[in-house]
């Protein structure tokens, strides 16, 4: 699985910091000295059954084989943490390179201790991103070969989403379809995606009359609520940048008190995110890929139609 460039940049600056912090300190140990009995190979095994149950606790309970696999690579962090310490005392204190790799791996304490306590917390983040991909490919593969729903079957939806003909300028001047019902299911799995993150409270695409066109969040008020707040903005920022320079609005980030708000436009149409004002902001790559999966489906299920263009006849 491949992690988002964010979170890549997000675990390396970590890393980087804890290898560098016990440089501060170096060469006082503060009393931290090892039992005589524990060797290194002891300490690697305790250090594994940490970061199990730290990974176990943190990911909520995941399958054996993820929590295993997860110790294995934050025990391969830690040493390679060791290792670029180990390098920094020989660039920055001239320490002989087998004295300075054998402080970082087991003799020094500090940075050995500091490596094992913290390593499984810089890499909780990206260890739920990739479990949340893993479970999305496995839903994706399992609903592929499972026979799909019929149409005698799909459930019914609410009487907000209509179906009527195109029409000309909307809140973001494209011309606008509203969503079929059988395009409906697409629409509402393109704003789940971005509900699987933890940080993402409510999800809704609406219309360019600001109609929720799908949602997905625990609380059903905050589409009720949120949908016309949405509405409101767009159309008073729009109006100001027209005024400002004919310029076209594409989106929109506000940070609240207790919500960070995203707004993108796609297809005439506008995706709200509400996230936790303390997230990491990683809900950003799910709306990017969310817009391009609601992008795909207007696509698919809707053909716009051009007036013919009707040459001019040259009189003389």
């Amino acid at each position: 699985m491949q992690l988002y460039a964010r979170e890549i940049r997000h675990v390396v600056l970590l890393f980087l910091i804890v290898a560098i912090v016990p440089l501060i300190f170096y060469p006082s140990d503060f009393g931290l000295k090892p039992k005589a009995s524990m060797t290194m190979i002891l300490y690697m095994l305790a250090e594994l059954i940490y970061f199990g149950i730290i990974v176990t606790i943190f990911l909520d309970s995941p399958p054996a084989k993820v929590s295993i696999t997860a110790a294995l690579f934050c025990s391969g962090f830690r040493l390679c943490a060791g290792c670029a310490f180990g390098m920094l005392l020989v660039l920055m204190n001239g320490v002989e390179l087998g004295t300075a790799f054998g402080g970082g791996l087991w003799t020094y304490k500090p940075a050995l201790f500091l490596h094992t306590l913290t390593t499984p917390f810089i890499l909780l983040s990206a260890f739920r991103l990739l479990l949340k991909t893993q479970k999305k490919a496995l839903q994706i593969k399992v609903s592929v070969a499972s026979p799909s729903e019929t149409n005698d079957t799909a459930p019914t939806r609410p009487e907000i989403f209509h179906r009527v003909a195109v029409e000309p300028v909307g809140i973001n001047h494209h011309p606008r379809v509203e969503p079929a019902e059988s395009a409906i299911r697409d629409f509402d799995a393109a704003v789940r995606y971005v509900v699987e993150l933890s940080a993402v409270k409510f999800t809704v695409l609406l219309d360019a009359e600001g109609l929720p066109v799908a949602f997905a969040g625990d609380d059903i008020t905050l589409r009720d609520v949120w949908a016309p707040v949405g509405r409101l903005v767009v159309e008073r920022i729009q109006s100001s940048l027209l005024k400002a320079g004919d310029l076209d609005l594409q989106g929109i980030d506000l940070s609240l008190d207790i919500y960070r708000l995203h707004m993108a436009s796609v297809c005439g149409m506008w995706l709200l995110v509400g996230a936790d004002s303390h997230s990491e902001e990683l809900e950003k790559v799910r709306i990017g890929q969310s817009v391009d999966m609601i992008r795909r489906v207007y696509e698919q299920r809707y053909v716009e139609t051009k007036p013919k263009e009707v040459p001019e006849e040259n009189y003389v």
